[in-house]
C-alpha cells in the first residue's frame, strides 16, 4: 500500500453524558457522502454509558480521547491538538447531520478557499420533530449576508457580530488559520462558545456562507448544558470579555469596538431572558461589580414591560405581535385574560405556523394581508438594530396598507425606526 491520504477534515466532539443521542449522531457521520475524515471524541468524563457505546464502534477513523470533565471548551482545545485534517468543525454530540454535509462544506471551502465556511441548520426537538425551519435569523441572517460570496469584517464594520449566530457546530474552519491566529476556547464550562465563535469571524480573511440546512440541532433538550445557561448568566459576560481582550491583542478593538458594544448588549439582553427572578438578581449583584457596567444597562431587563403596560400600548387598535420572542411570552404567560385587541403573533419560523404561543395563534407574515390588523407591533429585543429598519422596508413593500407600529421597548422609540 502506498502512502496514507492527507486527512482533510477532522470532526471535533465533545461527549458528556449523551448515551441517548450519541449513536445518532455518529452512525450519522459514518453515512457521510464525503469519506476522507477522522472523528475525534473527547470523553469530558462522562458517568452514563457514552463512552462505551463509543466503544462499540471499532472504525478506525474514530479516535478517543479522555479527560476529567472541565468542560466543552477545554475538551475541544484538547481535540484541536489531535487533529490532523486540513480543516476542523466542531459538532455536538447530541446533534444529527444530513448526509451531504461534510461534503458540502469541503466543496464550498475549497471553490472559496475560505477560512470559514459556514451552513445552515434546523432545530429539532428529542424526539427528532422540526420545531423550527428556514429561520431568517438563526444561525445566520440572510437578509443581509452575502451567500454563496466571499466576505469578511470589512464589509460589516458595525455588524460583524451580528450577522452569524456565535455557535460553533457550523463551521468549517481551515486549521492553518486556527493555528495563525492562536485560536482557542477560554476556559468556561460555559459559554465558551459566543467568544469563540466571534474571534472566528472577526480573524478570518474569507469567510463564504450558504443557506442549507445540514444539521439536525437539539435545542434546550433535558440535560444539555444550555438548560443550565440560566444559573450561568454571568459567564456570558465573562466569553464578551474575553473577546474583548482578544480584539485588543489582535489590534481590532478600536476599529471594531461598536460593533463589540453591540454584541455584548445582545448577549446580555438574551441571556437573561432565560432567568427567573432570583437568578436574575443574582446576575445582577456580579454584573454591577464589572468596570464600566454603567455602558451597557440599556440591555437590562426591561421589568416595566407586563400584562398592563402591553395593553395600554396597544390601546383600542388591533394588533399583532411581530416576534414570539422568550421575553414576551413571559409577558403574556402572565394575562390574567386573552387580550382581544391582540390578533395574533407573526413568525416566519415556518415549522411554528398554527401553533399556540401562550393565549394566541402564530401566523406567517403573509397573514396580515388575511387577517388585516390595524398595526403590527415588533416584541423582540433583535439581534441587531438594523431589523428595524429592513422590516421598515419589508412593510413599505408587503403591507403598504398597515401600520408598523414603534418598537415595545421604550428606549428604543426614538430609533431611525419610528415614525
Amino acid at each position: 500500500m502506498g502512502c496514507l491520504m492527507e486527512v482533510k477534515i477532522s470532526v471535533i466532539i465533545p461527549i458528556y453524558n449523551v448515551e441517548k443521542y450519541i449513536r445518532k449522531c455518529i452512525d450519522s457521520l459514518l453515512n457521510q457522502t464525503f469519506k476522507n475524515f477522522e472523528i475525534i471524541c473527547i470523553n469530558d468524563g462522562s458517568t452514563d454509558n457514552s463512552l462505551e457505546i463509543l466503544k462499540e464502534y471499532g472504525d478506525s477513523r474514530i479516535h478517543i480521547l479522555e479527560q476529567k470533565h472541565s468542560g466543552a471548551g477545554e475538551a475541544r482545545n484538547l481535540g484541536i491538538k489531535q487533529a490532523k485534517g486540513k480543516y476542523l468543525i466542531f459538532l455536538d454530540s447530541d446533534d444529527y447531520f444530513e448526509p451531504d454535509l461534510l461534503e458540502e462544506l469541503f466543496n464550498h471551502a475549497e471553490t472559496y478557499c475560505a477560512d470559514l465556511t459556514v451552513c445552515s441548520s434546523r432545530k429539532v426537538d428529542e424526539e427528532g420533530n422540526i420545531t423550527e425551519t428556514k429561520s431568517p435569523n438563526f444561525p445566520i441572517d440572510i437578509d443581509r449576508v452575502p451567500l454563496e460570496k466571499v466576505f469578511n469584517r470589512e464589509n460589516f464594520k458595525e455588524d460583524i457580530f451580528s450577522i452569524l449566530t456565535p455557535v460553533i457546530w457550523n463551521r468549517l474552519i481551515l486549521r492553518s488559520f486556527l493555528e495563525e491566529n492562536n485560536l482557542k476556547f477560554p476556559p468556561l464550562k460555559i459559554y465558551e462558545d459566543i467568544a469563540f465563535a466571534h474571534s472566528l469571524t472577526i480573524c478570518a480573511n474569507k469567510i463564504t456562507v450558504f443557506n442549507k440546512e445540514l444539521i439536525n440541532y437539539r435545542f434546550n433538550r433535558q440535560g444539555s448544558l444550555a438548560r443550565q445557561r440560566a444559573e450561568h448568566t454571568i459567564d456570558a459576560v465573562r466569553s464578551c470579555l474575553f473577546l474583548k481582550e482578544f480584539l485588543k491583542i489582535k489590534g481590532f478593538y478600536p476599529e471594531f469596538k461598536k460593533a463589540f458594544d453591540k454584541a455584548f448588549v445582545n448577549h446580555i439582553r438574551a441571556e437573561i431572558s432565560y432567568c427567573n427572578d432570583e437568578e436574575y438578581k443574582e446576575f445582577l449583584k456580579e454584573f454591577k461589580t464589572m468596570e464600566g457596567w454603567e455602558n451597557y444597562k440599556s440591555a437590562l431587563r426591561k421589568d416595566y414591560i407586563t400584562p398592563e403596560y402591553l395593553k395600554s400600548f396597544i390601546g383600542h387598535k388591533k394588533v399583532m405581535l411581530w416576534g414570539g420572542s422568550l421575553f414576551i411570552k413571559q409577558v403574556l404567560e402572565k394575562e390574567k385574560e386573552k387580550n382581544p385587541n391582540i390578533l395574533g403573533i407573526i413568525d416566519r419560523n415556518t415549522a411554528s405556523a398554527g401553533e399556540q404561543f401562550c393565549n394566541y395563534t402564530i401566523y406567517p407574515p403573509e397573514a396580515i394581508n388575511e387577517l388585516k390588523p390595524d398595526g403590527v407591533i415588533l416584541t423582540v429585543l433583535s439581534n441587531n438594530e438594523s431589523i428595524y429598519k429592513l422590516l421598515k422596508q419589508e412593510f413599505k413593500e408587503k403591507y403598504p396598507d398597515t401600520e408598523l407600529m414603534p418598537n415595545i421597548f421604550e428606549e428604543e422609540l426614538n430609533c431611525e425606526f419610528s415614525r
